[in-house]
């Protein structure tokens, strides 16, 4: 009886490893974990969407701006590419799904713009999920 531990007699010693309910617990946490980050990645890349879509828009609107302060302030209005209340034909679909930009000059009724000549550029357009997004950009134009 030298060789035996009068103690663990009849006792199965405890084997390394985990439990098959550990095992499930642990891959249920990391399951948990995966998914939230995958729903974070899809968050963050509609979001990076909908910046590409404003910024293009706005990249838009500014160049339509530019494109009507270089002239005199009595050819705005009047210039057949700016009429009031109509679509600028440059601008129709160029960047984005039924992109229009559209001039308006609060004050202005007459043949005579006033001094300063107010401007309000209207952007509409379709974003990626098929909503339809509106941006204004607002100027003077002075002679």
């Amino acid at each position: 009886m030298q060789g035996r531990d009068p103690g663990r007699h009849g006792v199965r010693p405890r084997r390394g490893g985990f439990s098959l309910v550990e095992l499930m617990i642990a891959i249920t946490v990391l399951l948990v974990a995966v998914l939230g980050t995958f729903v974070a990645q899809l968050a963050s890349h509609s979001l990076l969407r909908q910046s590409r879509e404003t910024n293009l828009a706005t990249a838009d609107l500014a160049a339509a701006m530019e494109q009507m302060l270089v002239l005199p302030a009595d050819q705005i209005p009047l210039a057949g590419r700016f009429p009031p209340g109509q679509p600028i034909a440059a601008f129709d679909g160029l960047h984005l799904a039924n992109e229009r930009i559209v001039p308006t000059y609060p004050g202005f009724t007459g043949p005579t713009p006033p001094d300063p000549l107010p401007i309000v550029l209207t952007l509409t357009f379709d974003d990626s999920k098929g909503r339809q997004r509106v941006l204004r950009l607002a100027s003077m134009k002075t002679r």
